[in-house]
C-alpha cells in the first residue's frame, strides 16, 4: 500500500486553487492594492477633509489680526402731513441716500494673538492626526492583504486534508471488503471525512469574507492577489534592544506626537482666556456720504410750496480703548475652564506616553517570539510528517488502527497551518512594531512586496524543503 504523500496533495490541492483563480483578470500583488487603497479608502479620506477643515481655523483665526472694511448703503423716502393754523394741511416729502465705508485695524489684542498660536498649534495636530491614518492604511492594507493569504493557505491545507481522510476512507472501505479490518475503523474515516469536508466549506467562505475586506479598503472587486515567497527571511527586528525601540516610539509615535500638540494647544489656550482680562486698542477710519432732497408745503394749487435740497459727507479717524472692569467674573471662569483642560489633557498624554512605551516592548517580545515560533514550527512539521509515516508503516503491519492515521494527518496538517499563520503573523507584527514607533513608511511595503510572487508560481507557497522529514 503507498503511503500518504502530504507534498502530493499539498500540490494537488494548489494546482486546484489555480484552476478556481484562472478567470480573474487583474491579479494584485502589496503594493498594487496599497495605491488603489491610497486612492479609494474611505477612511483615509474623511481624515484628509477632517484635516483640512481645521486647518481652514489657522485662516480663520488669522483674519482677527488683519484689516477689515466694511460698506454701507442707504435710501429711503418719508411722507408726512400736518394741520397748521389757518386751516391749512402741510405736506413734507423726502428723500434721503447715503453712503459710509469703516476700515479696522486690531492694534492691540493679546486674545487674537494668542488664539492665533493656539490654531497653528492645532493645525499641526490636525497634520499629525492624518499622517497618522497614513500609516493606518499601510497596516490595515496589510493586514487585510495576508489575512487573505492566511485564508487561502488555510483552503489549500484543508482541501488536501480532505483529499487525504479520503484516501483513507477508500482504503478502510477496501480492508473492510476483504475482512481485514473491523467495521468501527471505516466509520471512525467516515467521520473524520464527514469533518474535513466541514473545515474545507469553511475554509471557502473565510476566503471570500476576506476578500470583502479588500474590497471595502479599495473599492475594487479583488479576486486574485499573489503570494508570499517561502525564502520570505524571518529576522528578529534592528535595532536589537528594547531601549532604542522605545526611545524611536517617545519621540517618532504619530499618536503620541498628536497629544503633544493638545497638550500644547491647551497651554496657549490659558493664554487666550486671560487674554481677556487686557485692554484692546483698535485704529479706525470711517467715510459717510449723505444727500436730502425734500418738498414742504400745503396742499397741491397753494402757495408757499417749496423744494429743499441737501448734502453732505464726513471723515473720521480715530484710535478706540476698551477694557473690561468687571464682567461677572466669566473670564475668571473661563481661565479656570482653561487650566483644568490643560491638566487634562497632560494626564491624556501621560497616558499616552506610558501606553506607548508599554506597546513598543510588548511588540518587540512579539516579533522576536514570532521569530523563534515559526522555526519551532518548522520543526512541528518535520516530527508530525516523520510521526505520521511512522503510523502509517504501523497500520499496514496491523500495530496501529485508522485512529492513529487520521490523528497523526491532522496533527500534520495542523502543523503547516501553524507555520505558515506563525510567517504572516510575524510580518504583520513587525509592521505594528514599526507603527508603534513612528517608523512605518510605503517603503516598508515596497520592501516587502519584493517576497510576493505571482499566483502563478505557487510552489513558492510550499513548505520550505528544511521544514520536511528527510
Amino acid at each position: 500500500m503507498p503511503k500518504f504523500s502530504p507534498n502530493g496533495f499539498l500540490l494537488a490541492a494548489l494546482a486546484g486553487a489555480i484552476l478556481n483563480v484562472q478567470a480573474a483578470e487583474t491579479e494584485y500583488n502589496l503594493l498594487e492594492v496599497y495605491n488603489l487603497a491610497q486612492k479609494n479608502d474611505a477612511q483615509l479620506a474623511a481624515a484628509h477633509y477632517d484635516m483640512q477643515a481645521v486647518q481652514e481655523k489657522k485662516t480663520q483665526s488669522r483674519a482677527t489680526l488683519l484689516p477689515s472694511l466694511t460698506l454701507s448703503a442707504n435710501t429711503q423716502y418719508a411722507k408726512t402731513n400736518s394741520e397748521v393754523s389757518g386751516g391749512k394741511d402741510l405736506e413734507n416729502n423726502g428723500n434721503s441716500h447715503g453712503w459710509g465705508a469703516t476700515l479696522n485695524q486690531p492694534l492691540f489684542r493679546m486674545a487674537n494673538w494668542y488664539g492665533y498660536d493656539q490654531a497653528k498649534s492645532i493645525s499641526a495636530q490636525a497634520e499629525l492626526r492624518y499622517s497618522g491614518e497614513e500609516q493606518s492604511l499601510i497596516l490595515r492594507t496589510s493586514e487585510a492583504y495576508f489575512n487573505v493569504l492566511r485564508a487561502e493557505d488555510s483552503l489549500i491545507s484543508a482541501i488536501a486534508e480532505e483529499k487525504a481522510v479520503k484516501q483513507q476512507l477508500d482504503q478502510a472501505r477496501e480492508r473492510y471488503n476483504v475482512g481485514l479490518i473491523a467495521e468501527t475503523d471505516v466509520l471512525e474515516a467516515q467521520a473524520g471525512y464527514d469533518a474535513a469536508r466541514v473545515a474545507r466549506i469553511l475554509g471557502e467562505n473565510q476566503v471570500s469574507v476576506s476578500y470583502e475586506s479588500l474590497r471595502t479598503i479599495t473599492n475594487h472587486d479583488i479576486t486574485q492577489i499573489g503570494a508570499l515567497q517561502k525564502t520570505m527571511p524571518v529576522n528578529h527586528p534592528v535595532p536589537a534592544n528594547t531601549s532604542d525601540w522605545v526611545n524611536s516610539a517617545v519621540s517618532g509615535n504619530l499618536a503620541l506626537q498628536v497629544a503633544r500638540e493638545g497638550l500644547e494647544a491647551s497651554h496657549k489656550n490659558i493664554k487666550v482666556q486671560k487674554s481677556g482680562h487686557a485692554p484692546t486698542v483698535d485704529a479706525f477710519a470711517r467715510y459717510n456720504y449723505n444727500s436730502d432732497h425734500t418738498s414742504k408745503g400745503t396742499r397741491p394749487g397753494a402757495d408757499g410750496n417749496g423744494l429743499n435740497t441737501g448734502k453732505g459727507d464726513s471723515t473720521v479717524v480715530g484710535i478706540q480703548f476698551n477694557m473690561e472692569l468687571f464682567g461677572g467674573g466669566a473670564t475668571s471662569s473661563r481661565v479656570r475652564e482653561a487650566t483644568y483642560q490643560m491638566e487634562s489633557a497632560q494626564q491624556n498624554f501621560d497616558k499616552s506616553l506610558r501606553e506607548t512605551s508599554s506597546n513598543t516592548r510588548n511588540l518587540f517580545r512579539t516579533v522576536n517570539s514570532d521569530v523563534d515560533r515559526v522555526d519551532a514550527r518548522c520543526k512541528g512539521i518535520v516530527s508530525s510528517e516523520s510521526a505520521l509515516n511512522a503510523v502509517q508503516s504501523g497500520y499496514e503491519v496491523g500495530t496501529r488502527n485508522i485512529t492513529d492515521v487520521l490523528d497523526a494527518q491532522k496533527k500534520l496538517f495542523s502543523a503547516e497551518r501553524d507555520y505558515l499563520n506563525a510567517r504572516y503573523d510575524y510580518i504583520v507584527n513587525t509592521m505594528k512594531l514599526k507603527q508603534v514607533a513612528g517608523t512605518l513608511s510605503p517603503t516598508d511595503l515596497q520592501d516587502l512586496n519584493q517576497w510576493i510572487v505571482s499566483g502563478g508560481e505557487t510552489e513558492d507557497m510550499s513548505i520550505p524543503v528544511q521544514c520536511r522529514a528527510k
